[in-house]
């Protein structure tokens, strides 16, 4: 993965100050605004990106500890927190993704906590380092707000009024947002290694709706099995297989336990899923892209819904007392 070798690079340059943090962060490209972030850190300057890959397990050590002292987990989302192969990758190379998990985190847990100010502390960074994630999130935690999701949770129906809203706004901005969606296509097909004439652009407002629903579907599933056309492509094609499992397995307890909470969280994966299945069409970047969602999902899914076990022998329609008692 040689994008490794450009966030070492821009670190040590700012270290030894060939590159000061002012120039990082009005540069054009993420890399050197994410190595701000990197630099900071109080770790010696890494002589390889094998070095700056141990920053990015340190912070998913801290996340740990403090999703544990939050009281986030539970019997079934701390393993998975521990044992998600994607999760294990990625957050021991040198690359931003482990970053961009680390605040996304941060920013919905004292969202929950409902503390505007240090949710909003903690979001600003993802548009620095991603701002795909933060026009992604930043709706999701305005609505966790405007509804108070927090203490009343958000009936399916709230959840797919919103759904026919954005899919309405979606209609009335094609003229504007289809050319944009093309772009983005383009040029995330081509710089994945695709020639921009395989690509298949969007025609009109009824095909945006069709890729819009049926990519988001696509992109958390893919690869496929027989899509594979690399080892490691076969390892992430099972994966999925094992992690679709846990996601209905969870989704399927939610839905019993607390529809309410679980309705939120369902639009917080389909407005997701959506986004970046219209333009990401590379296997490797797709599921590097997705796993921080998927592990959003399934922390706060359990959290709030008490989901403790993934198989259930009976339904339990009223929701249960957390797994960490209170220390009141």
């Amino acid at each position: 993965m040689p994008d490794q070798f450009k966030y070492w690079r821009a670190v040590n340059s700012l270290r030894n100050g060939e590159l000061s943090f002012i120039q990082a962060f009005i540069s054009d490209g993420n890399v050197n605004q994410a190595s701000v972030f990197f630099a900071l850190m109080p770790f010696p300057t890494p002589v390889s990106p094998i070095s700056l890959g141990f920053y990015n397990t340190f912070l998913y050590i801290i996340l740990f500890f403090v999703l544990y002292v939050k009281r986030v987990f539970t019997n079934v989302s701390i393993w998975f927190y521990l044992l998600f192969p994607s999760a294990a990758l990625y957050t021991a190379l040198s690359l931003r993704e482990t970053l961009i998990f680390f605040f996304m985190t941060l920013t919905i847990i004292y969202t929950r906590e409902s503390k505007i100010f240090k949710s909003a502390l903690f979001v600003i960074p993802i548009y620095l380092i991603k701002f795909q994630n933060f026009f992604i999130l930043g709706p999701i935690v305005l609505i966790y707000f405007i509804f108070n999701v927090a203490r009343k949770g958000m009936s399916l129906a709230k959840a797919l009024m919103i759904g026919a809203i954005s899919l309405a706004g979606l209609l009335l901005s094609a003229p504007i947002a289809i050319p944009l969606v093309n772009f983005f296509r383009v040029a995330m097909f081509v710089e994945d290694g695709g020639d921009r004439d395989d690509i298949s652009l969007i025609t009109g407002a009824g095909d945006f709706v069709f890729q819009g629903l049926t990519s988001a579907l696509y992109f958390l599933v893919k690869p496929l099995p027989w899509e594979a056309t690399s080892a490691l492509q076969l390892i992430q094609s099972l994966e999925n297989v094992f992690v679709l499992g846990v996601l209905f397995l969870i989704t399927r307890q939610a839905w019993r336990k607390n529809l309410d909470k679980l309705a939120f969280w369902l639009l917080f994966l389909a407005f997701s899923m959506s986004i970046y299945g219209l333009v990401v069409f590379n296997y490797g970047t797709a599921v590097r892209y997705r796993y921080p969602f998927v592990m959003i999902y399934v922390l706060f899914v359990c959290a709030d819904c008490n989901i403790t076990r993934l198989r259930s022998n009976k339904r339990i329609k009223n929701y249960t007392q957390p797994i960490f008692k209170s220390s009141e």
